[in-house]
């Protein structure tokens, strides 16, 4: 169904305590989503030029942190990857997860750093201490969550005044992927995944929810556009899922060859793409309503 706030969401979804306990216990253990027990040297290059786009404009946002060592917070910190960017560029870091495992797995130099439990509790519990960071990440986590409203206004009084907010989530009902529907290029919106993601989101709704959460909407990133593939019969991995990691492996491919030429102008174009509402991802960067 789709929300006031020009979102969609599950009608039925799984409780609190249903969710912690699949992140907790199976998430990273099972390999779910992107998730795998190793990965290639290629792959991680394209981590960690995907977590550098994202560095780069939101320390363009802040100009100038507030203190001489600034503190970054990965809610859902996953496998700890944005961790070991940002520990790596001397910030202070902390992660919160419902698991640990995944953080231990492929980054275990971060997972000192890593607070594990309910975030939306860690948050409030962050909050009470007065903490503050000056960029916050959430990276496909808000789709995942029951009341993602919510968790933007946690998020909101843990970021420093000049702070920034990155939200990443998948683009979801997109003008591609409803043109590859309609066209009948795909039998099902195969984007819909049920029970992981509970909330769906295009470049308006993100935005809008972040409005409703008190943040302003500062820049706009989408990113590789792998759906095109729908597009060729040849390469749709919808109809033939067996080409689907070839596709993958050619989106990595590309990623790092177009970031090796010039970071400025892949964040550029990726800015174009995500204005025409294009891009299998949508990242975007927010800072508090009215900051300086």
């Amino acid at each position: 169904m789709k929300t006031e706030h020009g979102y969609y969401r599950l009608k039925e979804m799984r409780s609190r305590e249903e969710l912690q306990k699949y992140y907790s216990g199976k998430y990273y253990q099972e390999s779910k989503g992107s998730y795998q027990p190793s990965y290639p040297e290629e792959e991680k290059r394209y981590f960690f030029n995907k977590i550098e786009q994202k560095f780069t404009v939101a320390t363009g946002l802040i100009k100038k942190p507030g203190r001489d060592k600034p503190h970054f917070l990965d809610v859902g910190c996953g496998e700890g990857w944005a961790l070991k960017y940002f520990k790596n560029k001397a910030w202070e870091v902390l992660g919160l997860d419902y698991s640990m495992f995944g953080c231990k797995s492929q980054n275990p130099d971060c997972a000192e750093n890593v607070q594990v439990g309910e975030i939306e509790e860690k948050l409030a519990t962050l909050k009470g201490k007065g903490e503050c960071f000056d960029v916050v990440l959430l990276d496909n986590v808000l789709e995942h969550v029951l009341d993602p409203l919510a968790l933007l206004e946690l998020c909101r009084a843990v970021v420093s005044e000049r702070g920034v907010l990155i939200v990443e989530v998948p683009n979801d009902f997109s003008v591609l992927q409803r043109h590859v529907y309609e066209k009948k290029y795909i039998d099902r919106p195969f984007w819909i995944a049920k029970p992981d993601h509970v909330s769906y989101f295009d470049k308006d709704g993100l935005v809008s929810l972040g409005n409703a959460a008190g943040w302003d909407c500062k820049s706009l990133m989408g990113d590789f556009p792998i759906d095109m593939n729908l597009f060729n019969a040849g390469t749709n991995y919808v109809k033939n899922p067996a080409v689907g990691k070839d596709c993958h492996r050619a989106r990595i491919e590309i990623e790092n060859l177009m970031h090796d030429i010039s970071l400025e102008k892949v964040v550029a174009l990726y800015t174009i793409l995500a204005e025409m509402g294009i891009g299998r991802e949508l990242v975007a960067f927010f800072q508090r309503k009215g900051a300086v």
